[in-house]
């Protein structure tokens, strides 16, 4: 089967070359008509129904978190939806205020490499609750310094917090490892926004106590954001925010929370897009499950990775190793300081690519390279695709 063929941008779009996966995915026909059919046959508001129309809307919304879970390994009954990486995030921390987790003087490790998404949250509330937060090292192999990680991780630290994949690099971190040096109470949180969509995740062999991804970059649309919070914290954590649908019972004195995931999903949830990504994760079963992603992106990436090599001279990329990545590549011209000349003549090749500090200007810094311009494929990525985008690279640098 020919992917692409299942995805209406590209039969609309026939000369685009699309290389900004880690931004977000295009999406299947299945999709597009899943959500049409469920506005047009099944949609209402859901949650204390009595009629049929309301029930049908219910029940996709619960097969969406069943097939979620079947992904993950976990229970529908500890997923949480939310509409983006920046409010899922906002969200949790803040609860671990909320709840005593995490209090003055405590310590919130992240990694240099994180997100903006995974940064700036904690810095807003550090200033406010005044708790500290450290950034764990990179070595030269851009691997976790797992010597500055024991060193920061003493008895103040409550929370650790870091990205599964490297949205710069590509490179998949060992989560798993990280974990066995943290003591049983550490909040332990993944985001998993470049690793969900290009591999199998089990959070029973992660062993995370909360563990994140958003939608649109597994071909849903956007405004689906998905939080795995482990049972004993959907009982325990108090929410960021309250209200409708999230309560258990309010008189004028005050109101009472359940200890379910419903007090996380205050107000009309965003049925359509969950949705939406029950048809996505439908699609990806269709195609094999995820193996079948996974296989794809490596024999891509030992196509890509020899070409980049041919021009090491004149582009350096960053963390050209072959183990341990996603097909996402980062690079950068030295002696060029304009990237905006690179995006906009790979634009004119209609080779959607992306250029600049890509959320996390920590690790920029770290590196001392101001920017780089990011290449990443995914499942109806071709071979066709990667050499158009070469190509174009020799006829930019020459």
């Amino acid at each position: 089967m020919d992917i692409k063929e299942t995805l209406p941008i590209f039969k609309n779009n026939p000369d685009l070359i699309y290389l900004d996966n880690a931004a977000s995915t295009q999406k299947p026909q299945s999709v597009i008509d899943g959500v049409s059919d469920f506005i047009a046959n099944n949609y209402a508001n859901i949650h204390r129904w009595d009629y049929e129309l309301s029930e049908r809307s219910e029940e996709l919304y619960l097969q969406s978190k069943s097939i979620v879970a079947e992904f993950l390994n976990c229970k529908a009954s500890e997923i949480i939806y939310s509409y983006n990486s920046t409010y899922c995030v906002n969200l949790i921390a803040q609860s671990l205020v909320n709840s005593d987790i995490l209090k003055k003087w405590d310590t919130v490790l992240l990694g240099i490499r994180e997100h903006h998404a995974n940064i700036i949250p904690r810095q807003i509330l550090s200033q406010r609750f005044w708790f500290n937060i450290r950034f764990i090292n990179i070595d030269d192999n851009y691997e976790i310094d797992r010597d500055d990680l024991q060193t920061k991780y003493d008895d103040t630290v409550k929370v650790v917090s870091i990205w599964h994949v490297s949205n710069v690099t590509g490179k998949i971190y060992d989560v798993k490892k990280i974990k066995s040096y943290l003591r049983d109470n550490t909040f332990f949180m993944i985001d998993g926004s470049q690793s969900f969509p290009n591999f199998q995740i089990d959070v029973q062999d992660i062993w995370c106590d909360c563990f994140i991804f958003t939608g649109h970059k597994v071909m849903a649309e956007t405004g689906i954001w998905v939080t795995y919070l482990k049972k004993e914290y959907i009982k325990t954590l108090q929410p960021m925010i309250s209200g409708g649908g999230a309560i258990q019972d309010v008189d004028q004195d005050g109101f009472t929370t359940p200890n379910t995931l419903e007090k996380f999903e205050a107000g009309t949830p965003n049925i359509i897009w969950a949705v939406s990504l029950l048809k996505a994760l439908e699609y990806i079963k269709s195609i094999w499950w995820i193996d079948a992603v996974r296989k794809h992106e490596q024999e891509l990436a030992s196509y890509i990775l020899p070409k980049f090599a041919a021009l090491s001279d004149k582009v350096q990329l960053i963390w050209p190793k072959t183990n341990d990545r996603v097909a996402v590549f980062s690079f950068f011209i030295p002696n060029h300081s304009n990237f905006n000349n690179v995006w906009e003549f790979f634009a004119s090749k209609n080779i959607a690519i992306r250029c600049g500090g890509h959320c996390a200007y920590p690790l920029h810094k770290d590196i001392n390279i101001p920017w780089t311009c990011r290449m990443s494929a995914y499942i109806y990525n071709n071979k066709s695709d990667i050499d158009s985008f070469f190509q174009t690279l020799s006829e930019l640098i020459d």
